[in-house]
Parts: C-alpha cells; structure tokens; sequence
C-alpha cells in the first residue's frame, strides 16, 4: 500500500533530522555544531532564517551564535536579556511563538529592518538550566507554526544542548590538559634552573676548599709557608658563594611562603641609609678584583623607617645583583636614596647594562618569568624581582623598573613608607 503525502513528508522529516543529528556529533568542535544545527532547523521547517542562540554570561543574555538566512549586524546586535529568555520558558519542553510585528522579542528596530513576522522559539536546557534557544523565522505573516514544526524544533534543540554540553566540556578538557601540561614543563624547568642555580656556587667553593687543603697539606709536610693574603682571598670567595647560595634559598622560602600567603614581615624601626650602604659595600667588595663595575651611593647619613630590615636587605641583595649581573661588560652603577615628600622614601638602582625590551616590561616581576631576549642568556631562576615586588608591597610600597630598551640600561625604583 503506498504512502500517503502526510507520512512521506515524515519520512523524509525522520531521514533529515537523523542526517542532521549524525553530522552534527561527527565533530567536537562547538562552532560545528551549533552552525549545523542552524543549517538543519532552517531546512527542516522549510522556513526563511534560524538561529542557535547560547547564554553569554558577561552581557547576561542570549546571543546569536550561529544563524541560517539572517544578515551578520542582526545576528551581532541582537540580544535577548536572561531574565526575559527565562521567563519565557516555564519548562524545558516549553516553547513559544511569538508575533514579531506586534510582539518584538528583542531589538524592534533590529526586527523590523530584518523584515522578520514570527518566530519559533525553544529552549535548550541542560541539569535543569537554560543555556540557550533555537529560533526558527518566518518573514510570511501568513505562515503559522504547526505542531510538527514545533515537534521538530524541540528534537533538534534536545540535540544541541547536549552537543553543546558536550563540547564545552571536551573543551574545557583539552584545556585542563594543556595546563597540566605546561605546569609539568614548567616544574621540570624549575627544577632544572634550582639544581643549577645551587650548584654553580658550590664548584667555586669545593675547588677553593680543595685548593686550601693542597696548601695545608704542603705546609704540614713540607714545611711550605702559608701565604696569608691569598688564603685570606680563598676564605672571602668561600664566604661569598654561601652567601649567595643563601639568598636563594632566602628567596625560594619567600616565594614558597607568599604562595601561601605567610609572607610575614618582623617591623621594626632601623637605619634604612646604612643598610643600603652596607649592601653597595658588599657588592663593591664582591666585584672589586674584576674592577669593572663602579658602584656609587648618594644617600643621606641617616634614615629611620620602620620595616623588616632582613626582608629589605633582601629586596636590595635582589636589586644590586641584577644591576651587576645584567652589566657583563661593567659601568657605573648608582645606587640613591632620598626622601619623597614627607612619608615616603624611593630607592633607586640604575645601571647602563643590556635594558629590557618595552614589551618585557610588565611581565617582569612575576614568578620564575625571565626575559626573552638577551636576559635569557644569563643564570637565574627568574624569582628576584618578584621577590623584591613582593617585599616592597609587603610595606606598602611600590617596585617600578623603567628601560627606554635593549642596550640601554634599567632603573629600578623601590617607594617605602617612613
């Protein structure tokens, strides 16, 4: 017995939804989805437009996010408030058909340009929460919207809203991963960089120490004189590679610490222009043998403040060093101090070594972020300045770095209260 005209149209209704449904789920990619889903629903209710709106939550409204027979500035300038979409629909097997000439849902004068007369609209729902709607248009008035039409549109909305579940979480995966996986290469390279970094000082160190073992064991068996000044200069090289490997493990506590948010300051009130001066002298001493840098203060004779003197030498050790290590071919380095207004106090480092290119600037002082340029040649684990941003705002204060770029110096600049 043949089929009637009705039950062919079904068929070909049936064969079509599957056709849609099937190559909707052929890809995880989320624009895939939903642009076959507004191909499908405008060719399934043999209608003019369609459009698959999704929630945005920073404008909280319906956008369109895919459409079939509709100019771009519409779909772009269109917008359906949450409140209004979620009032609409009591439930999720809800639907509504709205009169757009005398019942606008959304923009009016948007509607009208369009020529659009009526609108199919049903949600897409997921665990009980609208996460968009599927709009089917007409630009006939005399077009009504029957219940196969609306049987359809429910279909291929159930549809979508599970593809576009899916697809934010297989998103939402892949960037999980992608995270994990840049946190372990950035493990590794920590790793890598604080192995290095603790064990560069102790080479110096244990050919020093073998080297004053030799001179002992010549003295004591062969009677050899011990050459005190060259000894005296072994000891001072011994005392400066532990104090360097103290700074860093001074500095990974910090970190460590500020990441837990235990970064605890022991105020106190004490000589800040002393302590500078004490820590030019220790880097004057340090590089005084090579001879090619020549550090200056200009600070006054005394300057009380109340702070962490340990955390601030800290951050000065930090700011110094950078200033000689990123000089390799030396220069002057001048250190100042002086009183900004009444209740703050700036300190400034400024060198005429490689500079920092514009675009590093704001990136430095984060955590283990060292420059990509020619910064990147030399040692460290990249957490000086951060730790020296960290104990100037744990003052209250400020760390600027200004460079005017590659060749040109850097100025560091610490503001403290008094």
């Amino acid at each position: 017995m043949p089929l009637s005209p009705a039950d062919v149209a079904a068929d070909e209704r049936l064969r079509l939804l599957h056709t849609a449904i099937a190559e909707m789920f052929a890809s995880l990619d989320l624009d895939h989805r939903i642009r076959t889903m507004a191909t499908a629903a405008r060719h399934l209710q043999t209608a003019e437009a369609s459009a698959v709106l999704l929630r945005d939550d920073d404008e909280d409204a319906l956008v369109i996010r895919a459409h079939e027979g509709l100019s771009d500035d519409y779909a772009k300038r269109q917008r359906i408030p949450m409140a209004a979409a979620q009032a609409s629909y009591p439930g999720p097997d809800s639907h509504i058909v709205v009169d757009l000439r005398h019942k606008p849902r959304g923009n009016p004068a948007l509607i009208r340009k369009e020529g659009l007369a009526s609108v199919l609209s049903v949600p897409l729902t997921f665990a009980g929460s609208l996460i968009g709607a599927l709009h089917v248009y007409t630009r006939d008035p005399a077009r009504a919207f029957g219940e196969e039409d609306i049987e359809v549109a429910h279909i291929l909305a159930g549809a979508a809203a599970i593809g576009v579940t899916n697809s934010r979480l297989y998103a939402d995966a892949v960037k999980q991963q992608e995270i994990l996986r840049a946190a372990e290469k950035e493990r590794e390279q920590f790793v890598s960089i604080v192995s290095h970094e603790l064990r560069t000082p102790l080479t110096p160190m244990k050919a020093m120490a073998q080297l004053l073992r030799a001179r002992l064991r010549r003295h004591r068996t062969e009677g050899v004189e011990l050459d005190l000044e060259s000894l005296d200069r072994n000891l001072a090289t011994i005392e400066r590679q532990v104090d360097r490997m103290n700074g860093l493990v001074n500095d990974l506590l910090s970190v460590s610490r500020a990441g837990r948010g235990n970064l605890q300051l022991d105020r106190r009130t004490f000589d800040l222009a002393s302590l500078v001066r004490e820590v030019v002298q220790r880097y004057a001493a340090a590089t005084g043998e090579e001879g090619r840098h020549h550090l200056t203060l200009d600070a006054p004779e005394s300057l009380t403040v109340s702070g962490d003197q340990a955390r601030i030498d800290q951050l000065l050790m930090n700011l110094v060093g950078n200033a000689v290590k990123y000089s390799p071919h030396g220069g002057d380095i001048a250190v100042s101090v002086r009183k900004d207004g009444a209740a703050k106090v700036e300190i400034a480092v400024v060198d005429h070594g490689i500079g920092i290119p514009p675009e590093e600037l704001a990136q430095l002082g984060q955590p283990f972020v060292r420059g990509a340029g020619r910064a990147a040649s030399f040692a460290g684990m990249g957490i000086g300045l951060y730790v020296a941003r960290l104990v100037a705002e744990g003052h209250g204060g400020l760390l600027l770095l200004e460079s005017e770029g590659d060749e040109k110096g850097t100025t560091a600049r610490v503001t403290l209260p008094l």
